[in-house]
C-alpha cells in the first residue's frame, strides 16, 4: 500500500507535487492557530476563575464576619454581669422561685443584643433555665417546636460550655448557635442556663447572591461536611456527587439540574464550612461554542481558500512547464518536429527560460545530426547499390562470348544475331544509369534476355516458365535479384553434365507481402545455405558470392522487412524471396514473417 502511494506521488503532475509540498506548511500553521485559539479560551476561563475567586473571597468574608459577630455576641451574653447575676440569683434562690428583677434584666440585655446583631441575620435570642425562658425576637421569627428546643438544650449541655453550631434544621428553621451558660463568679462553672441563637442562613446567602440583568445570578451552596446547609431553589435537584471533584485550588464546569455552571469552592474560616459559588455558564458556554464553531468554519474556509489561491498562483508557472512538455512530446515522435509557440523564451534568463532555451538548442542539434546522418546513409546506400550494379559476373560474360564465338564457328547460323541482340539488351539494362529504381517486370525482362542466350547455348536441354500476373509487374525489386538465381540454376544443372533443366519463376501476393520463387530441377541446395554463408561456415566461392550479393541488395532496399530462403521441395531446388508489396507511388509497410 505504501509503495502504491509513493508511486502515485512520484508519478503525479508537477502542480500536485508543489501542492503536496505546500500543504504541510499550511496545515501546520492552521494547527498552531487552532492551538492558540484553545489557549485563549483556556486563558479566558482562568481569568473568569480568578475574578470569581476574588468575588468569593469578598463574599466569604461577609459570611465569616456575620458568623464571627454572632459568636462574639454569644460571648458577650455569657460575660454580661446582669445575666450572670440574674441567673445566679435564680439558681441560688432558696425557695426555688424567680427573683422579681431577674427576668426583666435578662430581657433587657437580650433585646439590646438582638437590636444590635439582627443585621447579622440573627432571627432570635433565647435564654432558658429551669424556672423561665427569656426570648428576644422580631415579629417574623420562627416558632420552634418544644421537642426541637429540648434537643437543642440537650446538645448544648453536652458541650460543657463550648459554642456549638447545630445545622440539622437549616432548611426549615435555619441554623442554631447554642451553649451552656456557666457561672463565672469564683470560677464555679456550674450551669446557670442555656443560650440559643437562631440565625437565618437562607436569608444571609440569598442577600449576597448577585442578580444580573439577564436574570442570571451567582448562587451559593453551603455544606457542613456531607450535610447541605443551604441550596437555592433552582438547584434543589442537585446531587452531592456533583460537588465531590471540586477543590479549593481549581474550578470546574458542572452540569447541575440540567444547566451548566462555572463552580468554585471556598471555606468559611469561622466554622470550616464549605461553600460553592455557581455562576451560570450556559450563555457563556453557548457563546464559546459559537465562536469555536465560527473559528473552525473560518479556519476550514481559509484552508480551502489558501489551497485554491495556491493552485491559481501556480497556474501561470505551470503553463510554461506544460508548454515544455508539449514541445518534448511533439519532438519525440518519428518526425522530430519542433512546434511553434507564441511566447518567446530566448529573452528570459530564469530557470524556465533556460530550460526552454536548452531544449530548443538540443532539438536543433539533434535535427541537424539526424539530417546529416540520414543524408550520409543515403549516399552510402546509393554507392553500395551502384557498386553492386557494376559487379557483372566475369564468368557470365566469358561464357556468353565463348558461346557466341563457338556458335559462329560451328554453325554459321542466324542464332548468332539473336544471341548478340539479347546480349546487347541485357547489357543495356544492366549498365544503364537512367533507371535508378527497378521493378519485377524489368527483372523478368532481364531474365528473358539472359535465357534467350542460354537456350541457344543449351538448345532443348533448357526450358523455363514464368507465372506472374500483370498487376505484380510493377512491384519494386532491386536490380540483379532474379538473374543471379537463374544463373545458379543453369550452372549447377546443365554445366554439371545434367541432361535437362526446367526453371520456374512464380510470384504470389498474400497479406500485403509478395513471394517470388525461382525453382529448378536436377540440383539441390545445402540446408541453411544462407546462414552458413553469412557466418562463413561455407566460404563464398562462385555462386556463393551471388547469393550474398542478392541478400545485400534486399537488405539495402527493405531493411529487415524481407526474407530470403533456400530449400528443396518436390525435386525442385527453390530460392524464395518474400518482400513487402511495394508499388510505384504506393507502399504498404509490412512486417515479414519468415
Amino acid at each position: 500500500m505504501f509503495h502504491k502511494f509513493t508511486d502515485r506521488i512520484r508519478n503525479a503532475p508537477l502542480s500536485k507535487k508543489f501542492l503536496i509540498l505546500l500543504l504541510p506548511g499550511i496545515f501546520l500553521l492552521s494547527f498552531f492557530i487552532f492551538i492558540g485559539f484553545l489557549l485563549i479560551i483556556r486563558s479566558s476561563n482562568h481569568i473568569l476563575y480568578q475574578t470569581t475567586g476574588e468575588l468569593l473571597s469578598y463574599s466569604s468574608r461577609d459570611i465569616s464576619g456575620d458568623l464571627n459577630s454572632i459568636q462574639d455576641m454569644a460571648d458577650f451574653i455569657l460575660e454580661d454581669s446582669l445575666i450572670q447575676t440574674a441567673l445566679s440569683n435564680t439558681k441560688d434562690s432558696k425557695d426555688g422561685g424567680t427573683p422579681s428583677n431577674a427576668y426583666s434584666a435578662i430581657q433587657n440585655v437580650l433585646n439590646a443584643h438582638y437590636q444590635r446583631y439582627k443585621s447579622n441575620y440573627v432571627d432570635y435570642i433565647q435564654v432558658l433555665n429551669n424556672n423561665f425562658s427569656v426570648l428576644a425576637a422580631g415579629i417574623d421569627s420562627h416558632v420552634m417546636p418544644p421537642e426541637l428546643q429540648e434537643e437543642l438544650i440537650e446538645t448544648a449541655r453536652k458541650q460543657d460550655g463550648r459554642l456549638c453550631w447545630i445545622t440539622d434544621y437549616s432548611d426549615t428553621y435555619g441554623i442554631f448557635l447554642v451553649r451552656s451558660l456557666r457561672r463565672i463568679d469564683n470560677l464555679k462553672l456550674d450551669e446557670l442556663g442555656v443560650l440559643i441563637i437562631n440565625v437565618n442562613i437562607n436569608q444571609m446567602l440569598e442577600d449576597i447572591s448577585i442578580t444580573q440583568s439577564n436574570n442570571n445570578a451567582i448562587s451559593y451552596i453551603l455544606c457542613d461536611g456531607n450535610q447541605t446547609l443551604y441550596v437555592p431553589n433552582e438547584l434543589k435537584t442537585f446531587h452531592k456527587s456533583d460537588l465531590t471533584e471540586v477543590t479549593t485550588t481549581s474550578y470546574e464546569i458542572k452540569n447541575i439540574a440540567g444547566k451548566q455552571y462555572f463552580m468554585v469552592k471556598g471555606t468559611i474560616p469561622a466554622t470550616d464550612w464549605d461553600y460553592f459559588c455557581l455562576s451560570p455558564y450556559d450563555s457563556m458556554y453557548n457563546n464559546i461554542r459559537f465562536f469555536q464553531k465560527l473559528f473552525i468554519i473560518i479556519l476550514i474556509a481559509s484552508l480551502c481558500l489558501c489551497i485554491l489561491l495556491t493552485k491559481l498562483l501556480m497556474r501561470p508557472l505551470m503553463v510554461h512547464f506544460e508548454t515544455l512538455m508539449r514541445k518534448i512530446k511533439a519532438f519525440g515522435n518519428h518526425n522530430f518536429e519542433l512546434i511553434s509557440i507564441p511566447y518567446p523564451y530566448d529573452k528570459r534568463y530564469d530557470e524556465i527560460g533556460l530550460l526552454h532555451q536548452q531544449f530548443d538548442s538540443m532539438a536543433h542539434k539533434i535535427q541537424t545530426l539526424i539530417k546529416e546522418n540520414y543524408e550520409t546513409k543515403l549516399l552510402a546506400k546509393e554507392s553500395q547499390l551502384r557498386a553492386l550494379e557494376m559487379q557483372i559476373n566475369p564468368h557470365f560474360l566469358y561464357n556468353t562470348l565463348q558461346s557466341i564465338d563457338w556458335r559462329a564457328k560451328m554453325l554459321k547460323d542466324l542464332q548468332i544475331s539473336s544471341m548478340t541482340e539479347s546480349l546487347g539488351k541485357l547489357l543495356r539494362i544492366t549498365l544503364s544509369r537512367k533507371n535508378k529504381h527497378s521493378y519485377l517486370g524489368q527483372e523478368l525482362e532481364l531474365v528473358r534476355h539472359y535465357m534467350n542466350i542460354q537456350e541457344i547455348r543449351f538448345e532443348d536441354s533448357l526450358s523455363y516458365e514464368v507465372e506472374v500476373s500483370e498487376e505484380l509487374l510493377g512491384v519494386y525489386l532491386p536490380k540483379f535479384t532474379l538473374q543471379p538465381l537463374v544463373e545458379n540454376a543453369i550452372h549447377y544443372t546443365l554445366e554439371e553434365d545434367s541432361d535437362e533443366c526446367l526453371i520456374r519463376i512464380h510470384a504470389t501476393v498474400e497479406d500485403s507481402a509478395i513471394t517470388i520463387t525461382v525453382a529448378n530441377t536436377e540440383s539441390s541446395f545445402e540446408e541453411n545455405l544462407l546462414e552458413k554463408l553469412l557466418s562463413k561456415k561455407i566460404l563464398p566461392q562462385g555462386f556463393g558470392i551471388g547469393i550474398l550479393n542478392v541478400n545485400k541488395r534486399l537488405e539495402l532496399a527493405f531493411g529487415s522487412s524481407y526474407c530470403l530462403d533456400f530449400f528443396n521441395k518436390d525435386h525442385f531446388a527453390t530460392a524464395k524471396i518474400t518482400i513487402p508489396y511495394k508499388l510505384e507511388g504506393r507502399y504498404n509497410d509490412t512486417t515479414i514473417d519468415c
